[in-house]
């Protein structure tokens, strides 16, 4: 669903003349008035432009918007209002001050909207920031593509209205324009508590007190709701933070709106200033500046460390940025370029070092070493630099990452492990612009950095250096077409380094992404993998749980529905491309792409597969069970005082674990909360389970036991990202993260008990190796810590097993098969140990049958994929081009084409991956013979025939 802009306000237009009608008429009556006399009453006084009366039912709505808005003030005992509407009414108050005084005082105070002040700021903001006027329409554009907001019909509606009778915005002819725009939007930040809060913690540090755990849970939560398109339930959980953040004070006196801190947090600022000075006055090399942006908790580490060289560690490990004196401070009191004293390499270390030099696979000094995540592969790179920088007196390193953090790590490691000076390390990206003509040895640069305005080739040229080694570490990150130009510069080594460097390692099915970076780097010349490291102990032991569950009834009528629909799309595709599929690289997906981004003309069953597969896809991933056992095993872990960690594939998934149901707004008519998700509402009429499993997950939502937070690369506001790891840590508060993709690289991951892999696809190879760096048994060693990989059976979810060999992949850990067993609604179940029949097969081994103990006619047993041709009914050989029919002269074609029209007339051919022409004899694949390699083939110079003609034979006549 993802993030919502907030309901509209209807009925704001000529506020100042409806509010003074409203607000005469409470103040009118001595005593609070029941709703519905006093809409009666405004129905008598409050006229259309033309004179003419409002219905009940529009005032009904208008009067709560009113209320809303702290116009008007509803309480136990009526419809009423607060002391400053009788200032304004006496003329102490402007209408734009008190108008800001009411929506002060309900939407932030109160807390009945505070998504309002959000979007009052967002909308005053993207006014303020254009150079010309703009329209409704256009702010709604603008807003979309800044804050990623999702609209329902009704839009911005009524904010823009609100905002010009504040004078914030000014209408004119060609749109709207910001007035004062310093003051409103102070005025709106100050407001925003979920704002403060951000800045707060960012401020202060993720695990400062306060604000408490029980609102650090609240907050995050607000946040986790919204952000996935939750209404109805949220505003609750901000009142926690609200009327933990504001003074006791403000809360009860409504004379005077204003927004004061609770003494705990103003007690908390002045602490920070304090701790600050104290530092500044204890080590000379600090600054107030220095120290700006810094936690609270980073101060007081700072402020009682016995030296200056350990008050620049403290700085430096709290992630706060580096200086070259924070690198200074870091340099171990050893000889440089050397490990410490008691280090020791692991074998495969010293094994992958030794080997990349000698270069057997690769060549000397290049090649990719494909490690899995977390057993040392950093260190291993420096064995490397030390060994290269040692042989090559005049060399010098850069270091490739993709993040800031891994910079950050990289440049750690390079001074303390390996103990290279200061002097001689520099660094490209978050700011630094060093170069090799500084005197660096060794540059630590984040990857767009590096290609922004060719800033590496350019300092290589500009130090004329000759002799360069390029580590690319998460090297597989550098295959798109901007980041790929990192390899244009000068180098004479390379390495590549990452867990899942090459999509497919097998030669004759890799990608040109794949291609590319073997060019580049060179071939995978080591390898450890996830098993080898779990029995060298680098990757805890832990147990593989594969939960297989059914489709519903109506669900798998769909998925056969897709499914057919997809088999004919490739059918299609196969007979206008089957060649052209041959020929290119890559998966079936990615060949399509090539074919459709290379031909003029429409490619609709092109089209076709790509929408059915996605709908497929989608399908699967929303199964009734899946959220079932999702359920199940979260409410177990949090029963169990366990830590989780829930991936998905995809953002919308996990909003889909938030708020899949209470996505809803307010319908403008009624002012009732209406359901507006439309597809959703359709999956439940599809699905009636799906409607009572998702009530069931927001139930869990709400639990206070159930304490979530998210990680994933779409979040407004990247520090929630850094909020989650902090909260997720043995010392937080958080028992359970919720992530997508973006949680494997670069990233330093608090352990876990249990992990879930929701979402099976294609890349579960690399969720299972990042979970075995993230698991944990803890201080018991007779708690085992456990995997469960969620998989929908007889689906493409099953593919899993199908593309590895689990059982040698996972050799060295406990594997189990699980079935979640269901009762008639898929919903109350239970999981159980999987009988030998509901176990997926593993993979078949794909045999090339001899051909030498083959002839002609006999049943063939191998792959019947490959190149196609056609025999007409002369008996001639050929293939389809764009020119028209192309006639193959090779012999071996020939003596081929004469067997298939001896025994049937004519019809087609496939020669497979090992040149073997194979044909269909009725129902049967029978072997013709081994032919020329079709890239080899000899075709006649000219040839009759078009696009347009018929083929001798159908593809149906041959079974």
């Amino acid at each position: 669903m993802g993030r919502r802009f907030p309901p509209p306000l209807v009925g704001v237009e000529r506020a100042a003349a409806k509010a003074q009608c409203f607000v005469d008429i409470a103040k009118a009556s001595a005593e609070p008035l029941d709703k519905t006399e006093f809409i009666r009453r405004a129905r008598s006084q409050l006229l259309k432009p033309d004179g003419g009366t409002y219905s009940e039912q529009y005032l009904r709505r208008i009067v709560s918007t009113y209320i809303q808005l702290g116009v008007l003030r509803q309480t136990q005992a009526g419809v009423t209002v607060y002391e400053f509407a009788h200032d304004w009414r006496s003329n102490k108050l402007d209408f734009e001050t008190f108008l800001w005084y009411a929506v002060k005082q309900s939407w932030a105070l109160e807390g009945s909207f505070p998504e309002g002040i959000e979007g009052l700021y967002n909308v005053h903001h993207v006014v303020n920031q254009a150079s010309e006027p703009l329209s409704r329409g256009t702010i709604r554009t603008r807003l979309g593509e800044k804050y990623g907001y999702e609209f329902n019909d009704d839009g911005i509606r009524g904010y823009p209205l609100l905002l010009e009778s504040m004078g914030a915005l000014r209408s004119g002819e060609d749109g709207y324009e910001a007035t004062n725009p310093d003051r409103f939007s102070e005025r709106f930040r100050n407001a925003d508590i979920l704002w403060q809060f951000e800045q707060w913690l960012k401020r202060e540090g993720p695990n400062t007190s306060p604000p408490s755990d029980r609102v650090k849970r609240d907050l995050a939560k607000y946040y986790m709701y919204r952000e996935s398109g939750g209404h109805g339930q949220h505003r609750q959980l901000l009142d926690t933070a609200r009327r933990d953040y504001l003074d006791e004070s403000v809360l009860t006196d409504t004379s005077n709106p204003r927004l004061e801190r609770s003494e705990t947090y103003v007690k908390q600022r002045r602490h920070r200033r304090e701790t600050r000075e104290t530092i500044c006055t204890k080590f000379d090399s600090f600054t107030p500046q220095s120290l700006a942006g810094l936690s609270t908790a980073t101060l007081e580490q700072i402020a009682a460390a016995d030296s200056e060289a350990e008050a620049m560690r403290a700085k430096a490990s709290a992630g706060s940025g580096f200086s070259r004196a924070t690198l200074e401070a870091m340099v171990p009191d050893r000889q440089a370029y050397t490990f410490p004293e008691a280090f020791e390499l692991y074998d495969w270390q010293e094994k992958a070092a030794t080997k990349w030099f000698t270069g057997k696979q690769a060549g000397p000094e290049r090649g990719i070493a494909q490690v899995v995540t977390g057993a040392g592969k950093t260190v291993m790179a420096l064995e490397v630099v030390r060994q290269w920088l040692d042989k090559h007196s005049e060399g010098v390193v850069t270091v490739i990452v993709p993040t800031k953090v891994l910079m950050h790590q990289w440049l750690e490691e390079l001074v303390e492990t390996l103990g290279i000076p200061a002097d001689d390390i520099g660094w490209l990206g978050d700011g630094h612009k060093d170069g090799f003509e500084d005197g660096h040895r060794v540059l630590v640069s984040i990857v767009n950095s590096a290609v922004k305005n060719e800033s590496l080739s350019q300092t290589l040229q500009n130090a004329g250096v000759s002799e360069h080694l390029l580590i690319a570490d998460e090297c597989h990150r550098y295959t798109g077409d901007s980041f790929s130009n990192v390899f244009d510069c000068h180098r004479t080594a390379s390495l590549g380094l990452s867990a899942t460097p090459l999509s497919n390692q097998t030669a004759d099915e890799r990608t040109p992404e794949d291609e590319m970076l073997v060019a580049n780097l060179g071939e995978i010349y080591y390898e450890l993998s996830y098993d080898e490291g779990q029995r060298r102990g680098l990757i805890p032991d832990f147990r593989i749980n594969y939960i297989g569950f059914e489709l519903t009834d109506a669900e798998r009528m769909a998925y056969q529905r897709l499914t057919d629909a997809v088999v004919d799309a490739v059918t299609d595709i196969e007979r206008q491309h089957q060649n052209q599929l041959y020929e290119l690289s890559g998966s079936f997906s990615r060949k399509l792409q090539v074919i459709r981004n290379n031909t003029d003309r429409a490619t609709p069953a092109i089209t076709d597969y790509f929408k059915y597969t996605q709908e497929r896809r989608e399908l699967v991933a929303d199964a009734v069970a899946r959220q079932a056992v999702t359920l199940e095993l979260l409410e177990k872990s949090v029963n169990n005082e366990q830590k989780a960690i829930v991936f998905q594939e995809r953002i919308e998934q996990l909003e889909r674990m938030i708020a899949p149901k209470e996505t809803r707004g307010r319908d403008t008519r009624t002012g009732e909360i209406s359901d507006t998700d439309v597809d959703r509402a359709q999956l439940y009429d599809r699905y009636p389970a799906l409607k009572r499993i998702d009530e069931k997950l927001e139930e869990l939502f709400f639990t206070a036991n159930y304490r979530p937070v998210m990680y994933h690369s779409g979040h407004r506001n990247a520090a929630w990202n850094d909020f989650a790891i902090e909260w997720f840590t043995d010392d937080g508060f958080a028992n359970v993260m919720l992530s997508v993709k973006a949680l494997i690289e670069g990233v330093d991951v608090p352990s876990a008990d249990v992990g879930i892999v929701r979402v099976s696809s294609g890349s579960v190879r690399q969720r299972i190796q990042t979970l075995g760096r993230i698991l944990r048994t803890g201080d018991n060693p007779d708690k085992q810590a456990e995997l469960f990989v969620l998989y929908a059976r007889d689906t493409v979810d099953a593919n899993i097993f199908e593309r590895y060999d689990w059982r040698e992949e996972l050799s060295q850990a406990e594997v189990r098969h699980l079935t979640w067993e269901t009762e008639e609604d898929a919903i109350n179940g239970h999981l159980r140990v999987a009988t030998d029949e509901e176990i997926p097969d593993p993979p078949a081994a794909r045999t090339i049958p001899d051909p030498e103990e083959l002839a002609q006619g006999d049943q063939y047993p191998g792959p019947r994929e490959g190149f196609k041709f056609s025999v007409n009914a002369e008996g001639n050989p050929f293939i389809r081009a764009e020119e028209g029919r192309k006639f193959i002269e090779s012999e071996s074609y020939r003596d081929a084409a004469s067997f298939i029209h001896a025994e049937k007339g004519g019809g087609s051919v496939t020669v497979n991956e090992a040149n073997h022409a194979v044909t269909y004899l009725g129902e049967s694949l029978v072997f013709v013979g081994v032919v020329k390699d079709p890239a080899q083939i000899e075709y006649k110079e000219t040839g009759g025939g078009s696009l347009t003609d018929e083929s001798d034979f159908s593809l149906d006549e041959m079974g």
